[in-house]
């Protein structure tokens, strides 16, 4: 950008095309959004303004988001935040972009938490990342939760989205790897149980576009050689976290997902296969017995 008039159009005329040659796919949406985050402003309000001239610091600031997304970091990294669920969450790298396809798993939650008789509701999120699952579900209804994650990063990340989208909690979070961060204080059981298990195959990591191969943790992407090390670790003490007529409900690789449902053929219960809205397998369904 040299010295002459640099105004939002102007702006947009250079970034799109030089985002697109930085193999960029949405140039034009993330143009206009790095503009917007620049200016403080909502993105459709960037037309009302675009023959505005940028001020220098403007300018400096807007050079460095544009170098950020041309080096193909996320978009959501850089403006600190990802929609879901209708909400705003906070993310930073370090911390697992919420993705569309896991609002399924808050929709099919609240679905079958209505199901659920019980006065004190308690939930668990295993891997709760930026707490997305557990807060998007306890806006929604009344209910206790707990949320862990191995990531201290993630946590603190989870804790920030509770205070500022629903304060009134309560929240629990627990710092450590699945169940085992659960302390002595805590449930030994739970009416609701969910999870976005890493599941990603390791060979799959060349596959994947540079924003989530170079930037996102891996922790959180990839589940071992076959991708079901998680599933495996949650499977192991399931059924005993449960309460009678619980419920747990773990998002699926529609990929994997025969063999993520064989891997729980034993679980002593019903299952059930809830797919999303291209008819893939989405989520994993698993109810225990009611002791009467």
């Amino acid at each position: 950008m040299n010295q002459e008039v640099w105004t939002p159009l102007r702006i947009l005329q250079w970034a799109v095309p030089y985002l697109t040659q930085k193999g960029i796919k949405t140039a034009r949406l993330d143009a206009e959004c790095l503009i917007a985050f620049v200016l403080g402003l909502d993105r459709l309000k960037v037309y009302l303004q675009f023959d505005r001239p940028l001020n220098a610091t403007e300018l400096e600031k807007l050079r460095n988001v544009m170098k950020r997304r041309a080096s193909r970091e996320p978009l959501q990294y850089i403006l600190g935040y990802r929609e879901f669920y209708g909400h705003k969450f906070l993310v930073e790298p370090g911390v697992l972009i919420p993705r569309p396809e896991t609002e399924h798993l808050v929709e099919t939650a609240l679905k079958e938490i209505k199901n659920i008789n019980v006065e004190s509701l308690k939930l668990l999120d295993l891997g709760t990342g930026s707490g997305c699952i557990a807060i998007s579900i306890g806006k929604a209804r009344p209910l206790e939760v707990w949320g862990v994650d191995k990531s201290k990063r993630a946590l603190d990340i989870a804790v920030k989205n509770a205070e500022t989208l629903h304060p009134e909690g309560p929240y629990h979070w627990r710092l450590g790897h699945w169940f085992d961060a659960l302390t002595p204080e805590d449930p030994k059981k739970f009416d609701v149980i969910v999870s976005n298990p890493p599941y990603v195959l390791d060979k799959e990591k060349a596959e994947l576009d540079d924003e989530i191969r170079l930037f996102e943790p891996e922790e959180a992407l990839f589940g071992g050689e076959d991708g079901l090390k998680a599933y495996r670790e949650i499977q192991a003490q399931l059924y005993e976290r449960l309460v009678s007529g619980g419920i747990a409900l773990l998002e699926l690789h529609s990929g994997q997902a025969d063999r993520i449902i064989k891997l729980f053929e034993k679980f002593p219960g019903t299952q059930k296969v809830v797919p999303d809205l291209q008819g893939l397998p989405r989520i994993l369904s698993l109810e225990t017995p009611t002791i009467r």
